[in-house]
């Protein structure tokens, strides 16, 4: 199986990437810049690193033109990129950093939107594109603990329904990956990493089955609720 990781520079996407070559899948690694991504971390055979900035669609546009030119036809997108700016950890919506709200807007819901229409022409149909959106984003939270997340990863859920409505070949997925010992979770932090990526694996290979009508999941494909 061909999958894209993007977001694979830290954090989930790199043990994800590491962990499905090790079951013998071929990776695409999407990191934000090349240069500046662990490289050691993928000296496997069947890891190719590319760049993958979401908000750069020129980048994104580039990397797509790449695989197409490979003949790399892809099974499955994982999307793990977003960010948890400063000032959302620490102040509420009336006093977060303006500059920090709009990368967090641009990262966690236009980057799922400029990377979807840039890898949607190289996936099989019948693949599985998973954006990590989070819990954060149900409206049954209060939302006063990093507001501008929660809100984005709000509009990163319907963004996925948007495009589940917009394209039927490919199965789009919303993604709780739980709280992870991370650079950006590690403050609630209930698994590790490894844990999640394990889940995603099982999906990815079919181990563990979706409904239909179930979109919006955790790690472990269980149902996450909208409100």
């Amino acid at each position: 199986m061909n999958v894209l990781v993007i977001g694979a520079g830290r954090g989930l996407g790199r043990v994800l990437s590491i962990m499905l070559a090790k079951r013998g899948h071929q990776v695409i690694a999407g990191v934000r810049r090349k240069e500046t991504a662990a490289l050691d971390n993928f000296k496997y055979d069947n890891i190719m690193v590319c760049q993958t900035d979401v908000v750069n669609e020129k980048i994104l546009s580039e990397t797509a033109l790449e695989l197409k030119n490979k003949n790399i036809t892809l099974n499955a997108v994982v999307q793990t990129a977003g960010v948890l700016m400063a000032s959302d950890r620490e102040k509420n919506l009336l006093e977060a950093d303006v500059y920090d709200f709009k990368t967090a807007f641009e990262v966690n819901v236009l980057g799922i939107v400029l990377a979807f229409r840039a890898f949607y022409p190289m996936m099989e149909k019948g693949g599985i594109y998973i954006a990590q959106t989070s819990e954060g984003g149900c409206f049954c939270g209060g939302g006063a603990v990093f507001p501008a997340y929660g809100i984005t990863k709000t509009a990163a859920n319907k963004t996925v329904q948007t495009l589940r409505s917009t394209v039927d070949d490919v199965n789009i997925i919303a993604m709780h990956p739980g709280r992870m010992n991370t650079d950006m979770g590690r403050t609630t932090a209930q698994i590790e990493p490894e844990e999640a990526a394990a889940g995603i694996c099982e999906i990815l290979e079919g181990k563990r089955t979706l409904r239909d009508d179930e979109w919006f999941v955790d790690y472990l494909g269980r149902k996450m609720p909208l409100q």
